[in-house]
C-alpha cells in the first residue's frame, strides 16, 4: 500500500480566530511619517481626536465638538421659530401704523379711561373735593380771621348762583377742606415739637397720635351722620360740609399747643377756652342758616328742636375732643 507523504502538514497547525471572543487581528504598526494627509490616528485610548478632518466610512465628530468640519451638522436651526417669530412682529408694526388701527386704539383708550373715570368717582366725589379746595390767600386770612374773631360778623350766609354755592375763594362763609387739612398736618408737626421740647419725642408715639386723631375724627362723623338720620333731620348738609365744620377745631389746638410753649399750662387753657368759646359761637351761627329751614323763626315746633340740639351738640362736642386731643401732649 503507497501512502503518499506529500499530504502530511507540515510544522505546527495553526490557530483559528474565534469571532465571539470580539478579538481581532492584530494590526501591524503604521509607518511614521513627518507629514500625515487626511488621516485619523487613534490617540487617549481610541478616542476620537478634536482636531482634524473627517473621513468618509469613520463616525463624524460629535455635535459639541468646537472644531472641525461636519457638513452634516447646519448652523441655522431645523425649524422655522425664529422666521415666524420676525415675520409676526413685522406684520404687527404695520398694522398699528395704520391709521384706521391708531384710531380705534385711542378711542378704546379714551373710553376705558372714562369708564375708570366714572367708577372711581362714584366712590370718591372729585369735583366736589375741587370745590372744597377752591380756595386762595385771601380767602385763607379771612377765614382764619372769621374762626378767632366771630363776635363782629354779622352775615353768616351763603351766597349762590345759578342754585350752586360759590367757591370758598368768592364766599368765605362757604365751608372748605383746605383750612382743616393743612391743620391737621400742623397739629401733628406741633405735637412732635412739643413732644420734643419734654423730651418724649419717638416715631412711633407720633404715628399713633396721628392714627388716633384720624380715628376720631371718622367716629365723630359717623356719629354726627347717624345722629340725623335717627332724628329724622333733613337738611342742607353734606358729609364733607360735616367733615370741614368737625376739622376747624384743629386751628384752636395748634393755637392752644403753641401757647404752652411760651406760658405753659396757664397759656394752654386760656388759649383754649378762648377758641372754645369763638368756635362754638362761629358753629352755631354757620349751621343756623343750614340746618334749620329757611323761613323758620320759632324754635318750639319739634322738628325745630331736633335741628338745634343738633347745632348745640356739634358746637358743644368740639371743646371736649380740642381738650382730649392735646391735654396728654403738655
Amino acid at each position: 500500500m503507497n501512502y503518499n507523504h506529500s499530504n502530511a502538514r507540515r510544522g505546527k497547525p495553526k490557530r483559528l480566530l474565534d469571532p465571539s471572543a470580539g478579538l481581532s487581528a492584530p494590526t501591524p504598526p503604521m509607518p511614521q511619517s513627518s507629514y500625515m494627509y487626511n488621516q485619523q490616528v487613534p490617540v487617549n485610548n481610541g478616542a476620537m481626536p478634536e482636531y482634524g478632518f473627517n473621513v468618509p466610512g469613520q463616525t463624524p465628530p460629535p455635535p459639541s465638538a468646537p472644531y472641525g468640519f461636519n457638513p452634516q451638522i447646519s448652523n441655522y436651526p431645523l425649524d422655522n421659530t425664529q422666521g415666524e417669530e420676525f415675520a409676526s412682529s413685522q406684520f404687527a408694526t404695520q398694522l398699528l401704523a395704520q391709521p384706521m388701527v391708531t384710531n380705534m386704539a385711542v378711542q378704546y383708550g379714551n373710553t376705558l379711561v372714562g369708564t375708570g373715570k366714572q367708577q372711581f368717582e362714584k366712590y370718591v366725589p372729585v369735583t366736589a373735593l375741587k370745590y372744597y379746595f377752591a380756595v386762595n390767600t385771601d380767602y385763607v386770612f379771612a377765614k382764619l380771621m372769621l374762626l378767632i374773631f366771630p363776635f363782629t360778623h354779622n352775615d353768616w350766609s351763603v351766597k349762590y348762583e345759578q342754585d350752586v354755592p360759590l367757591q370758598p375763594r368768592y364766599e368765605k362763609n362757604a365751608p372748605d377742606m383746605y383750612i382743616p387739612t393743612m391743620a391737621f398736618f400742623t397739629y401733628v408737626a406741633t405735637a412732635g415739637l412739643v413732644l420734643g421740647m419734654h423730651e418724649r419725642f419717638t416715631h412711633e408715639q407720633l404715628g399713633i397720635l396721628a392714627s388716633s386723631a384720624l380715628a376720631w375724627g371718622v367716629i365723630e362723623l359717623l356719629f354726627h351722620t347717624v345722629s340725623l338720620y335717627v332724628m329724622n333731620v333733613q337738611t342742607s348738609l353734606a358729609t364733607l360740609d360735616l367733615l370741614a365744620y368737625c376739622g376747624y377745631k384743629y386751628v384752636g389746638i395748634n393755637a392752644a399747643l403753641l401757647m404752652s410753649l411760651i406760658f405753659g399750662k396757664l397759656g394752654y387753657f386760656t388759649m383754649l377756652l378762648y377758641f372754645s368759646i369763638s368756635l362754638a359761637i362761629f358753629l352755631m351761627r354757620s349751621l343756623k342758616l343750614r340746618v334749620i329751614p329757611q323761613g323758620h323763626s320759632s324754635y318750639t315746633a319739634s322738628g325745630n328742636k331736633r335741628r338745634l340740639y343738633f347745632i348745640l351738640f356739634l358746637a358743644g362736642i368740639q371743646p371736649i375732643l380740642m381738650w382730649w386731643l392735646s391735654y396728654h401732649l403738655i
